[in-house]
């Protein structure tokens, strides 16, 4: 899905967007903020909204919520296509170079000193991924970092402790075979890039030939093929991950909040979903280690727009300001949404809240320092999703084999970078 969406960002965009365009005609239309996620994700954003209208009685938000990533993506090619995109828009770091290869972000870096916004207050690795062209494309509003989260009843009867920095592949392998019992399976794990890279990292290899400029995927280097043949055992031969068809027929979240999954990978954007199912009792814990430790970030930042009224430019630019500074960011921490970009916020009682749940937030904040991310190429979300379905297939078809997937990787990925390299 989300490849067709990636092209057709590619064809809608082709001429500059800041020509014609002037916030749909009417200088007195609330600012559009569009923003994706469940319900559980979104309403902080509401709150957030409301805390900015009150002290900015100047300015009026029309927050648009879209539940899927997929269908905020298509919301924003169809906006950009009719010249009337949202003002703001909050998009990950490895979807928005596709953006503004075609002129459709105005630079927030031209806002900052109006704005009074520091950046060597924030965390620099959100700042350097949203920096394309030489300068700060879009604002950050959080540094999450991929975690495993385990379900603490299972660990409890399997007589298992919670896991420490530093555990091991082969104790993570371990803690997944003693959970899978049953109609319980110890570890979730999507085939997909992202979940992969950390692996592939903490063994020593790398995902692509050049972060800044890359040509191609390296899984055929020793470190790389060995990571990636250690995840796709778990799953064929371990069978200590759910299958496609039951997968398919509920999907990881789903199976941890029912009590049939013991661990599975993901970011903080989990966290207040799995808060509001009253009687689950879970907590987060780093990523095993190989060689050394790695962590993916997972980043979102607010874009503008570019194009349309200076005037409400300006507006949306204080907006950003706001969400992303000390109370926006206070407001979205308390509501478990974020790991903030802030370091203040991050380091504050509103994100480290022992009163909820995970009880080991900290386990975020100590992975800042691993963290490393994936290339920000315009063709990123294709080969992403070109990935996926390669993967999927050496997950889960025992004929399949990793080499076969990485050859079949590089034929079908390469003209992709080629396309990102001539813009």
């Amino acid at each position: 899905m989300r490849k067709l969406l990636s092209v057709g960002v590619a064809a809608m965009l082709v001429a500059p967007l800041a020509c014609a365009r002037e916030a749909g005609g009417d200088p007195q239309r609330p600012l559009r903020v569009q923003v994706s996620g469940e319900p559980e994700e979104t309403k902080v954003y509401r709150t957030m909204v409301a805390a900015f209208e009150k002290d900015n009685q100047d300015i009026d938000i029309d927050l648009i919520e879209v539940p899927e990533k997929d269908e905020h993506l298509a919301k924003l090619t169809t906006a950009f296509a009719g010249e009337d995109p949202p003002e703001v828009f909050l998009v990950n770091f490895r979807e928005y170079a596709q953006f503004v290869v075609r002129g459709a972000i105005e630079p927030y870096e031209g806002f900052l000193e109006a704005n009074e916004v520091d950046l060597a207050n924030y965390f620099p690795q959100p700042l350097e991924a949203f920096t394309f062209d030489g300068r700060l494309q879009c604002m950050p509003q959080n540094i999450s970092s991929l975690v495993v989260y385990f379900n603490e009843k299972l660990f409890r009867q399997a007589g298992i402790p919670r896991p420490r920095a530093g555990w091991t592949w082969d104790q993570f392998a371990d803690v997944a075979r003693a959970l899978t019992k049953g109609d319980v399976d110890g570890l979730g794990i999507e085939p997909s890039i992202i979940r992969l890279a950390p692996f592939i990292w903490s063994n020593g290899g790398d995902i692509v030939d050049d972060l800044e400029a890359p040509t191609r995927f390296t899984f055929d280097d020793p470190a790389a093929r060995e990571a990636i043949e250690f995840i796709v055992s778990l799953v064929r031969d371990e069978g200590v991950v759910p299958t496609e068809e039951e997968v398919a027929a509920q999907d990881l979240e789903t199976r941890f909040v029912t009590g049939k999954l013991g661990m599975f990978l993901s970011s903080r954007r989990d966290t207040p979903v799995l808060r509001e199912v009253l009687g689950l009792e879970w907590d987060v814990a780093p990523l095993p280690v190989a060689e050394e430790p790695a962590g993916l970030l997972h980043s979102d930042a607010y874009c503008l727009s570019a194009g349309g009224d200076p005037d409400r430019l300006d507006a949306a630019a204080r907006f950003i300001a706001f969400a992303t500074g000390q109370q926006g960011q206070t407001i979205t921490a308390l509501g478990g949404r974020t790991v903030p970009s802030l370091k203040s916020v991050a380091r504050s009682g509103a994100f480290l809240d022992p009163t909820q749940p995970p009880a080991h937030p900290e386990v975020f904040l100590q992975g800042i320092p691993f963290i490393r991310r994936t290339p920000v190429i315009s063709t990123w979300p294709e080969i992403e999703d070109v990935a996926e379905e390669i993967l999927t297939r050496a997950f889960y078809e025992d004929d399949y084999s990793v080499d076969r997937a990485i050859e079949e990787l590089e034929a079908a990925t390469t003209p992709l970078f080629e396309e990102a390299a001539g813009r």
